[in-house]
């Protein structure tokens, strides 16, 4: 087979792909594939912060705590310990990078969000990711070592004897491409463009999650998805995020009638778990037949909100929303997968030759419900802990390598086809799930699949392969919340709460 041959290989360029490509580069050579520019990805948009026991009143016990808490029992608890430990130490790595953290003196200011008994979210100001991506970026472009593809859409991993030793793309001006190396790294994010609304960017089609299925990787905890609480309810701005730590400097949830209302659904109030508040505000909305609930900040600093939160004051400024005299319309919306490939504590999928890391992964950390801010913190150690683990591997024997085409159809049928899985997960696996919804959507998704595989093929486009790779991950979602018989976490099935 005509391939290029590298010694690491990378599927996805948000924090957990670029922070893999930095380590494993120190022990050869990398090529990074990405199906967008190499900054578009879940990273970018993160707004809150990296949570990290840093603060003189806090410690890894307290976050691990937390972090046990807001799983609801489904931790793996040496994962959960594995990453709080290392904390510390990842955001300084970040900062010798380069990345730029805001500062209160000559300490990290940290915030707080809901979940967490200190202040521990390192931030930059509202959009840290952004500020991550740009620093790990630089230092990517900076490393002779790095190959990076932008525009290359991976179609198929390749294996060897049960190995995984590569992957096949589509490279925009290029054609299809076959890469090499003795490790294979999923670092290609989460499956949000399954629902109507999410705070994901076009690019997290589950194509990892398919992938990985594909080649006979185990995946888990599908039916733990996260809806984030507040996104703004506006026709100008759809879906834009409203991060949690507004929440965490004050701001409050009121109804329509200008009543805060999460006194009478839990104790901790704004500062519950995000599954407690996105629940909430369903059951605030179904209760008065209204379209959303309000997020209150007038009653706090403008300054303080304009310096703490300048892209949300911006962005809603431009659309007639002043923060400082307006209640900020919003609605839950998906916005993580808890679940994904199943891995060790070193990245290691149960498929030799293949890691994963990041949202596509299941690392046992999230359990039933991820700890705000997380999920950045996740990406960089466990990325670590891979790049670390596969600089010893092999570099494969390629006597028979495993390929097949993918079957593609039409775009506008593809479009059709994802409308009709968007609109049957928005209705039946959403924050709250029934037992006949879910079986509906099973019924649904299974018709979708069969109907994708009797479609006429057509030459490649990247659509419909994302459309396919959502019905997969979609079917994990569906099949992992029929089996799941207790109400835990991001997983509400109203039946099972009847006697």
């Amino acid at each position: 087979m005509n391939s290029d041959r590298f010694d690491f290989l990378v599927i996805g360029s948000g924090l957990a792909g670029l922070t893999f490509a930095l380590m494993a580069a120190r022990h050869g050579r990398v090529c990074v594939l990405t199906k967008g520019e190499v900054s578009d990805s879940n990273t970018s948009w993160a707004q809150g912060g990296i949570a990290a026991a840093v603060g003189e009143a806090d410690s890894w016990e307290l976050h691990e705590k937390d972090t046990l808490i807001a799983g609801a029992g489904l931790c793996d608890e040496k994962a959960v310990r594995y990453l709080v430990q290392h904390a510390p130490g990842a955001i300084q790595w970040l900062i010798d990078l380069g990345a730029r953290f805001d500062v209160s003196g000559e300490d990290l200011a940290l915030g707080r969000e809901g979940g967490h008994s200190r202040n521990r979210i390192v931030h930059h100001a509202d959009k840290t990711g952004w500020e991550v991506e740009r620093a790990m970026v630089a230092s990517v472009r900076a490393n002779p070592e790095i190959v990076v593809f932008q525009h290359a859409f991976v179609t198929k991993l390749l294996s060897s004897s049960g190995k995984c030793v590569g992957a096949s793309a589509e490279i925009e001006g290029l054609g299809l491409k076959h890469f090499t190396a003795k490790a294979t790294l999923l670092a290609s994010g989460g499956c949000g463009r399954m629902y109507q609304h999410t705070t994901n960017p076009r690019v997290a089609t589950a194509d990892g999650i398919a992938l990985a299925l594909e080649l006979g990787a185990r995946v888990e905890g599908m039916e733990f998805m996260q809806f984030h609480p507040t996104t703004l309810f506006h026709p100008q701005l759809r879906s834009f995020l409203i991060t949690e730590a507004v929440r965490g400097v004050g701001g409050t949830l009121r109804n329509h009638l200008g009543r805060r209302f999460m006194y009478d659904y839990d104790d901790r109030l704004e500062l519950a778990p995000r599954d407690v508040v996105a629940r909430a505000i369903e059951a605030e909305m179904k209760k008065h037949g209204t379209w959303c609930v309000y997020l209150d900040m007038t009653h706090l600093n403008p300054p303080l909100i304009q310096h703490e939160f300048p892209t949300i004051f911006e962005r809603l400024r431009e659309i007639g929303l002043e923060i400082e005299k307006d209640w900020i319309p919003v609605v839950p919306a998906q916005h993580y997968s808890c679940g994904g490939v199943s891995t060790d504590l070193d990245g290691r999928t149960s498929i030799p030759g293949l890691y994963a890391a990041g949202e596509v992964a299941s690392t046992g950390v999230h359990g039933a419900n991820r700890l705000a801010s997380n999920s950045l913190l996740e990406a960089l150690v466990f990325a670590v802990a891979a790049a670390q683990a596969s600089k010893d591997d092999e570099m494969p024997s390629l006597s028979k390598v495993d390929r097949v085409s993918k079957h593609c159809i039409a775009e506008a049928e593809s479009i059709r086809l994802r409308r009709t899985l968007q609109r049957t997960m928005t209705a039946d696996v959403g924050i709250v799930r029934t037992n006949h919804g879910l079986k509906e959507a099973d019924s649904v998704i299974k018709e979708l699949l069969e109907e994708y595989d009797s479609l006429p093929a057509v030459l490649y486009s990247q659509h419909p392969i994302e459309t396919h790779n959502l019905l997969v991950a979609a079917k994990s979602v569906v099949e992992g919340a029929l089996v799941r018989n207790q109400n835990v976490g991001l997983h509400y099935n109203v039946d099972l709460d009847v006697p």
